[in-house]
């Protein structure tokens, strides 16, 4: 069993935050003591949450798997950062069943890689900074082994979880959601689980990152568990098929769109050429006799 892993906060590789340069429309602290009010994103207490929890379908998701007297609390960090936690019969670790934290703020892309896209004024956007489900009761099979970071088995309900993420950034007049994934099965996850959600998908902000996924996806997945190339890519057994060298896995910004402009954005032409034509350029395989050693020496374990 691992050791629960510190939730570090994530930071944006293309994205700039520049939320402290700007101030919301009709900002919500005007309205608002952040720090007495406590309400999640500066608007909803427990009980609206619980509904809104009970609406996407992920209260029945709990209750089917046996789980009673839930319990609902959040918790605001600073007057951007809110806290989520869903546990059954008592509020505790080992009781915990969903955790999730998200950071408010505007970002500015670092880097134009398609003319026309400068969002130059920054975007309003919800950041994922920590996002757990897990059933605590379970445990790892043949069949639904460990993956990286994972502490216990998943609950389920991505799909519900990113629903209720689409309504709260959609209410809070956001842009888009972003997550950084810190291990490929969560950007393959991300990329592909969600595509039949309001006709959009999480796409990476930079192309180059997009292409370098497909190749990615295109060369390893289907060769053996996604479990197993996640935990390769994450202990450095990644390699360069074409000249021999070992590559880093490097987590990059995903964007789920909400608003129009940025869903043209992931949707245009030039982004899908670059993204083309970046996945030809690369090829990757994976080291297994090294990750297969590894393994031997319990370095999953730390993962």
């Amino acid at each position: 069993m691992t050791k629960e892993r510190p939730r570090s906060k994530k930071n944006p590789i293309y994205l700039e935050d520049i939320t402290d340069s700007r101030s919301f429309e009709g900002s919500r602290a005007e309205k608002n003591n952040f720090f007495s009010a406590n309400l999640f994103m500066g608007l909803y207490d427990e009980k609206q949450i619980m509904e809104k929890l009970e609406k996407v379908g992920i209260i029945n998701i709990l209750q089917q798997k046996g789980f009673r007297d839930i319990l609902v609390s959040i918790d605001r960090q600073d007057g951007y950062t809110s806290r989520l936690y869903v546990n059954f019969r008592a509020i505790a670790e080992k009781t915990r069943l969903i955790e999730v934290i998200v950071r408010e703020g505007y970002f500015k892309p670092k880097q134009n890689f398609i003319p026309s896209y400068e969002f130059t004024g920054g975007l309003p956007m919800l950041l994922i900074e920590w996002l757990s489900l897990q059933d605590p009761r379970a445990v790892f099979t043949p069949d639904k082994p460990r993956l990286p970071g994972q502490q216990y088995p998943g609950l389920g309900g991505l799909k519900n979880m990113q629903e209720l993420l689409y309504k709260l950034g959609k209410s809070s007049g956001k842009d888009a959601i972003i997550d950084i994934p810190e291990y490929f099965h969560t950007a393959v996850i991300y990329s592909s689980l969600y595509s039949r959600i309001y006709s959009a998908t999480y796409a990476f902000f930079s192309p180059v990152d997009a292409g370098i996924m497909l190749a990615m996806k295109r060369d390893l997945c289907g060769e053996m568990p996604l479990a197993d190339i996640s935990f390769a890519a994450t202990v450095d057994c990644l390699v360069n098929a074409t000249t021999g060298e070992p590559v880093q896995w490097r987590p990059s910004e995903q964007v789920y769109p909400i608003s129009q402009k940025l869903k043209s954005y992931t949707e245009d032409n030039r982004y899908k050429e670059i993204a083309r034509a970046t996945m030809n350029n690369h090829s990757f395989s994976i080291n297994w006799e090294k990750y297969e050693q590894l393994k031997k020496e319990g370095r999953l374990d730390e993962v």
